[in-house]
């Protein structure tokens, strides 16, 4: 028997978890709405029906403000779900003035972030792009390019958590030395074939940098003007976490003056819009936000969203299952 639960899905979101969403409670499929328009057919479903408690499924290209928030929480909306491991497009403090709990999905794509990681890694150090670009210009000339191998090289990881450890995984598999630096003592413990560092010594001993941290006041810039300098100038820096974690314009401004050899980056500060410098850089792989999604991710992403809603509703989600 269904609940008499409303669930705003304004976003993609897995068949499977439509499946599972629609067997217990009132779906309403309102996908591709701007906030307004979405908040609009909020108060109107609320107005219309005698749901007692309601939901909204997100993902993280969506940004939910304060404003937003106030709003909609005059209608029966008691919980917000992000389809992603990120949240930092979501005010927390504005969910938790307003009594609106807030969830997230984190480990779900951990193993496609983590693959992606290691394949903008491979195909940096081994040239794959441009060697194909000039392949289809009709350019037969391996002499072009200097590739060079992993093995040997260290990596150094910011932010060693679901999918910095995997990344740390399969970079040994390689018989790369590994770097780490995180703040949770737990996790230092429990990897013991990751060399534990300052921020600072892990950026100046790298020949590979990749960060996978959230974003948060302290995270944001963790790759900055001051110490963007200490990378060697044939160093990597691979960004696959969240836009925001590094300054774009000082990496900018580093690519550009060869102070640093190449970087890969899949997150930006202002999705879907970035920096069109960016574009102007020979050195730089740039790709949209691709890290964590695969079929395989998404499939699992959705169950997972739908699996927490559910047992938000059912009373059967803890507390420290929220994001605060």
């Amino acid at each position: 028997m269904k609940k008499n639960v409303n669930i705003y899905l304004a976003d993609d979101l897995h068949p499977k978890g439509i499946s599972l969403l629609e067997r217990s409670f009132n779906l309403l499929n309102i996908q591709g709405l701007s906030n307004s328009r979405l908040l609009k057919q909020i108060l109107t479903h609320t107005d219309k029906t005698n749901s007692t408690e309601s939901a909204l499924i997100i993902r993280s290209v969506r940004n939910i403000d304060k404003d937003f928030i106030a709003a909609v929480s005059k209608t029966n909306i008691r919980l917000i779900c992000t389809v992603s491991a990120g949240y930092d497009n979501i005010d927390l403090a504005a969910a938790k003035k307003f009594k609106i709990d807030v969830m997230n999905v984190a480990g779900a794509n951990s193993t496609s972030a983590a693959e992606f990681t290691l394949g903008v890694i491979l195909a940096i150090a081994k040239n794959l792009i441009p060697a194909s670009v000039d392949m289809k210009k009709g350019k037969f000339d391996y002499s072009r390019y200097k590739n060079y191998e992993l093995y040997g090289k260290t990596l150094g990881i910011i932010g060693v958590g679901r999918i910095g450890s995997k990344v740390a995984g399969l970079a040994r598999a390689f018989g790369m030395k590994i770097n780490g630096n995180d703040i949770n003592r737990k996790v230092k413990a429990k990897y013991p074939f990751i060399k534990f560092t300052s921020l600072n010594s892990l950026i100046t001993t790298a020949d590979i940098v990749t960060i996978h941290t959230p974003l948060k006041r302290t995270t944001e810039n963790i790759i900055n003007s001051k110490n963007i300098k200490l990378f060697s100038k044939s160093a990597i820096l691979v960004n696959c976490s969240r836009g925001g974690t590094v300054d774009e314009k000082a990496l900018i401004n580093a690519l550009a003056n060869d102070k640093l050899h190449y970087a890969a980056v899949d997150v930006f500060e202002t999705e879907p819009g970035f920096r069109k410098n960016f574009t102007k850089l020979d050195n730089i792989l740039l790709t949209p936000h691709l890290a964590g999604k695969t079929a395989e991710s998404k499939q699992r992403m959705g169950l997972e969203a739908a699996e927490k809603v559910r047992n938000y509703f059912t009373k059967q989600v803890k507390k420290d299952k929220l994001v605060y």
